[in-house]
């Protein structure tokens, strides 16, 4: 009994030993359904062929300035975004229904003339950078265009532009009677003689921007500038001196008092 335990175990311990060198001569087990691996039996040269999707390794530093990806084609070369043409030079001839049909557009905007504009469409989920994004440049969506900001980038646009009322009010009336009635929006500047610029009819607080109505491709159809080449509006334009005239007070508005030093001229020394 004993001879045969001893056979036995005899002969495990061989198949064991049999076994273990065996799988070591084929290598690790896979499961099936997995292909082999690209990497196996490829040399250096082959790692860079156009027949592999393979990449060399890339040091730290290299990888800034290598082109790596889908567009990598595109990175290649330089690329040149679709802009509409518009040609500074082209000579305009305003015409004056346009510029009525203009005028009755941003009247129907302003509470009164000289009024900030309501903003004609839902603000809902926004911001100020959403509102800079279209409005600093007039951008064309489906047809409607952006008005340009004539003053420069406030970082709270519903201050002073009232925003459409929210989806679920926008069908109550919140019209508020008022006798107030404002000046009317003039409808050109004066000329010191025939043939003179114009004097700017407006006063030009918060519209330091000229082109955001009066220029390019983004200006009021039948407001626009017959000379937008021209660089320096008030060099001809004199503005109005009753509207643009300072404060009695002579404190710059939205600006902190402004400590003036005068000097003595008989003494000689500053007081």
């Amino acid at each position: 009994m004993k001879r045969l335990a001893t056979v036995l175990l005899s002969c495990v311990m061989a198949m064991a030993v049999v076994g273990f060198f065996v799988g070591i001569g084929d290598g690790v087990p896979k499961p099936d359904g997995i292909s082999p691996s690209p990497l196996v039996d490829l040399g250096p040269s082959e790692l860079t062929s156009a027949d592999t999707k393979l990449v060399p390794a890339l040091s730290y530093a290299e990888i800034a300035s290598t082109a790596m990806g889908p567009t990598k084609a595109w990175q290649a070369a330089p690329q040149s975004l679709p802009q509409p043409e518009y040609d500074l030079y082209t000579k305009l001839e305003p015409s004056e229904a346009e510029k009525e049909a203009s005028s009755r557009l941003r009247a129907s905007r302003r509470a009164y003339n000289g009024a900030p504009p309501i903003i004609p469409h839902p603000v809902e989920n926004t911001n100020d950078a959403a509102c800079y994004a279209c409005h600093s440049g007039g951008v064309n969506l489906s047809g409607l265009k952006a008005s340009v900001m004539s003053h420069a980038f406030l970082a709270n646009c519903v201050q002073c532009h009232a925003p459409m009322a929210p989806a679920p009010f926008q069908s109550i009336d919140a019209t508020v009677e008022t006798t107030f009635v404002g000046l009317p929006a003039p409808k050109a500047g004066d000329r010191a003689y025939p043939g003179a610029p114009p004097t700017i009819p407006h006063s030009r607080w918060m519209r330091e921007n000229c082109n955001a109505c009066h220029g390019g491709p983004h200006g009021w159809a039948g407001m626009e500038s017959t000379h937008p080449w021209r660089t320096n509006c008030v060099q001809c334009h004199a503005p109005s001196a009753t509207l643009d005239q300072m404060p009695e007070s002579e404190v710059v508005p939205m600006l902190p008092p402004l400590d003036v030093a005068t000097s003595d001229v008989d003494a000689g020394e500053p007081r």
